[in-house]
């Protein structure tokens, strides 16, 4: 049997009434209204391989996606450092 997705419904962020998080409360996407949570995963909720779950007291744990930002910023940070020695050195190259 496959296993069941839990998606949980929780307060929204950015001006938007809710959220989906996952199963830890991971934020997932905004959206405006209940139904729309239900539409959006329509499907699967009628193959039983979805659940919704409100948790409308709670609010999404963002910490992941401010855990991939820092990420990318510093890998973003450390191309441009590269590309910025590669640049002076083929300058001083020319010369």
């Amino acid at each position: 049997m496959a296993e069941i997705t839990i998606i949980r419904v929780r307060r929204g962020i950015n001006g938007h009434p809710y959220s989906a998080c996952d199963k830890d409360g991971y934020f997932i996407q905004n959206f405006n209204k209940l139904s729309d949570v239900r539409k959006h995963w329509l499907m699967e909720i009628r193959w039983g391989r979805v659940r919704l779950v409100r948790e409308l007291d709670k609010q999404p744990d963002m910490s992941k996606i401010e855990a991939t930002k820092e990420m990318l910023e510093k890998l973003l940070q450390a191309y441009k450092s590269e590309r910025n020695r590669l640049r002076r050195r083929n300058k001083l190259c020319t010369k």
